[in-house]
């Protein structure tokens, strides 16, 4: 079954990120908790995990770009 993977909240003070670098390509298998990409805030940068395991099958939001809170990133079949 297909996920669309969206962005959780992760900085109280902004709903914006910058893809700074995904860590998995399509056809990569992944596992829960795995980081999926660094992406930059104006402060910090963090990691996005995985919340499954599975293939990741589409990569939503190029690489360099903004993405908000909610917004679907990537997605995996389980």
């Amino acid at each position: 079954m297909l996920h669309k993977i969206k962005l959780p909240k992760i900085a109280e003070t902004t709903d914006v990120v910058v893809v700074d670098q995904w860590n998995v390509a399509v056809g990569d298998v992944v596992t829960a908790n795995q980081s999926l990409a660094s992406l930059e805030t104006d402060k910090v940068t963090v990691d996005f995990p995985s919340p499954i395991a599975g293939t990741v099958t589409e990569l939503l939001v190029p690489q360099g770009e903004e993405a908000r809170t909610g917004e679907h990133m990537c997605v995996i079949d389980d």
